[in-house]
């Protein structure tokens, strides 16, 4: 009896000629561990059989060879993903944000649309560590970091810790007043987080300093003027008083405070 499968089919077309032609007492296919197991008995014609089992032998080294190549690639994506995210927060790191901000600049130039970027600092952070210890600093992190990836709603904007309590995000094709908006909702979130920060000297509950920076970048422009633009948007957000967020226009180089919401 044969038991027909893709396998057997595969060897009939290589010999183009059915199986049953050769005279094959028995025939059986199985699975392994190690990839597929032919069991073959079949009669005394040398050159049919001697074929036969090479095909068979071939085509199972192929796909132990293809299986083989499956999981490399998959350790490798597995690797290039842990590069790629901050081990604490979960969220993406310095490194993954630098490649993306370059591809998000690069593609503004081509398609003539705007960037705007988010840098963030925990108010007072170094305080939280002080008084309460390491643990609950990084239990604050790593809430801090999932509400602003909340914040981003869409698949293309992208939140990284790029510090410590340093955040920095980025959003492709946004005008300047969606930008302030956004800003002015990740500063209010993290309020309404409502975690207590006793020793802030802002509030009594953990906060966010934000400075956004705004660009419709042309060819021969620098993504670092993006990048300054936002620090130093922060920078103004922190001798304002902090818990609040401030705006630069990169091509006007003025900063400006963004009103707040009502608490």
């Amino acid at each position: 009896m044969v038991l027909r499968n893709k396998t057997i089919e595969l060897i009939e077309t290589r010999l183009c000629e059915p199986l049953n032609q050769h005279m094959l007492r028995t025939s059986r296919l199985g699975l392994h561990a190690e990839g597929l197991l032919f069991l073959i008995e079949l009669h005394q014609r040398k050159e049919f059989t001697d074929g036969f089992m090479n095909l068979a032998g071939y085509y199972s080294q192929s796909q132990q060879q293809k299986h083989r190549s499956h999981l490399i690639t998959l350790e490798m994506q597995k690797a290039v993903k842990e590069s790629h995210t901050d081990p604490l927060t979960g969220i993406a790191n310095r490194r993954a944000f630098d490649e993306h901000i370059r591809d998000v600049w690069q593609s503004a130039i081509a398609d003539r649309r705007p960037v705007v970027m988010f840098s963030a600092d925990i108010d007072h952070f170094k305080l939280i560590n002080d008084h309460f210890g390491h643990s609950r600093g990084d239990e604050i992190l790593i809430q801090v970091a999932q509400c602003l990836d909340k914040v981003l709603s869409r698949d293309n904007d992208v939140v990284a810790r790029v510090g410590g309590e340093e955040f920095a995000m980025v959003l492709p094709d946004t005008q300047l007043d969606g930008g302030q908006l956004m800003a002015r909702t990740a500063v209010t979130a993290i309020e309404m987080l409502n975690i207590p920060h006793p020793a802030s000297l802002v509030a009594d509950w953990v906060t966010i300093s934000l400075g956004c920076s705004w660009c419709q970048p042309r060819p021969g422009d620098n993504v670092t003027e993006l990048i300054v633009a936002a620090d130093q948007a922060l920078y103004f957000a922190k001798k304002a008083g902090r818990n609040c967020a401030s705006y630069m226009d990169v091509s006007q180089q003025n900063v400006a405070l963004i009103s707040p919401w009502i608490r």
